[in-house]
C-alpha cells in the first residue's frame, strides 16, 4: 500500500508539473501572437522599466487598446512602487524565446515560394549573383555540415591533415592569412592548429560574451576546417610554387591576401551563423572580431609589420 501511495503522488506530481508548463506555454504563446505586444515586450525589456504614458507615447494607443493588449498579457509583467512595468520572469523567457525565433527564421533562409514562372525570369546577372552568394554564403552546406557534427569533424580533419603537408612541405606557415616563411616544421604544425582552434573557440567565446548563450563549442570547432579553404588553397599554390620553376603573378601581392580573408570572413559568418543560430549582422561581428584578434596577437607573437 505503501508503495502505491508513493507511485500515486508522484504520477501526481508529474502531472502537475507537465500541466503547469502546458498553462505557461498557452499564456507566452497567447502573448507572443499579436504583433503590439510583442513589441511591446520588446520595449520593457530594451528599458527595464516603462510608465503607462511612456508605452501610450511609443505605440500611439488609446488608453483601452493599451489596457486591453497589457492585460491580455498580465502574467508576462508587474509593476513596481512607481507604477512602472517590468517583466516577470515568464515575461523574460518570452522575450527570449522571440528573439530566439526571430534569429532561427532568419537563419534558415525561409521565404515565401516564388512561382517557376519567376524563377525562369531570373536575369544572367541575377544568375551570377545567386553563384557568387551561394560561393561565399553557402548556407545549404554549412546547414548540411552542422546536422551530423561528429562525422563534419572526422571530415574537417582531412582538411587540417592537407594544410599540415602543404604548410611544412614549403615551409610556409600562416600568420592569420598571410603566409610567412619558416625553418622550422613545428612553427607550421602551430600555425596550423592554433588558427583551427582559435578561430572556433574566440568565436564560441564573444557568441557567448555578447548575446548571452551557453558556451557549447562542439558544432563550430567541427565546421571551422571547411571555413579555412581559402587559406588551404593559399598553402597549396605556395607548396606548388616550390614544386614548379614559376611564380604565381598574384601572389606576390596583397590581391591573394585579400581574396582570401575576404572569402574566409564570409564562410566564417556563415558557419557562426547556422551553428548558432544567429542572424547574418551579430554572427558577422562575432567574426570581425575574431580575426582582428587574430591579427592583433599573429603580429606581436610574428613581428609583422
Amino acid at each position: 500500500m505503501t508503495n502505491d501511495k508513493i507511485t500515486a503522488d508522484s504520477q501526481s506530481k508529474e502531472l502537475f508539473n507537465e500541466n503547469s508548463q502546458l498553462e505557461e506555454e498557452e499564456i507566452i504563446y497567447s502573448a507572443l501572437g499579436s504583433q503590439v505586444r510583442r513589441e511591446i515586450i520588446s520595449f520593457i525589456q530594451g528599458n527595464e522599466k516603462v510608465g503607462f504614458l511612456e508605452l501610450r507615447k511609443k505605440f500611439d494607443l488609446k488608453v483601452g487598446s493599451l489596457y486591453h493588449q497589457l492585460n491580455s498579457m498580465k502574467d508576462l509583467w508587474h509593476q513596481d512602487e512607481n507604477k512602472k512595468y517590468f517583466l516577470t520572469d515568464l515575461g523574460k523567457v518570452a522575450y527570449n524565446l522571440m528573439i530566439r525565433n526571430r534569429d532561427y527564421i532568419v537563419v534558415s533562409n525561409v521565404k515565401a515560394s516564388r512561382s517557376v514562372e519567376a524563377r525562369k525570369s531570373q536575369t544572367f546577372f541575377g544568375k551570377i549573383y545567386q553563384g557568387l552568394i551561394f560561393f561565399f554564403l553557402p548556407r545549404k552546406i554549412i546547414q548540411y555540415l552542422v546536422s551530423e557534427p561528429l562525422r563534419t569533424l572526422f571530415e574537417g580533419l582531412i582538411i587540417i591533415g592537407a594544410m599540415l603537408f602543404f604548410s611544412i612541405d614549403s615551409s610556409y606557415v600562416l600568420v592569420g592569412f598571410y603566409p610567412l616563411q619558416v625553418d622550422d616544421w613545428y612553427y607550421c604544425l602551430i600555425g596550423v592548429f592554433s588558427l583551427w582552434l582559435f578561430l572556433g573557440l574566440v568565436s564560441e567565446t564573444f557568441k557567448t560574451i555578447l548575446y548571452k548563450r551557453e558556451f557549447n563549442p562542439t558544432k563550430l570547432l567541427a565546421v571551422t576546417p571547411f571555413t579555412l579553404i581559402p587559406s588551404l588553397l593559399v598553402l597549396f599554390l605556395l607548396w606548388l610554387q616550390t614544386k614548379v620553376v614559376a611564380t604565381f603573378m598574384f601572389l606576390d601581392g596583397q590581391i591573394l591576401a585579400l581574396v582570401t580573408q575576404i572569402w574566409s570572413l564570409s564562410l566564417m559568418t556563415t558557419a557562426v551563423s547556422q551553428t548558432e543560430e544567429l542572424t547574418m549582422n551579430k554572427s558577422s561581428l562575432i567574426v570581425l572580431f575574431t580575426f582582428y584578434l587574430t591579427y592583433v596577437i599573429s603580429f606581436v607573437l610574428y613581428g609583422i609589420s
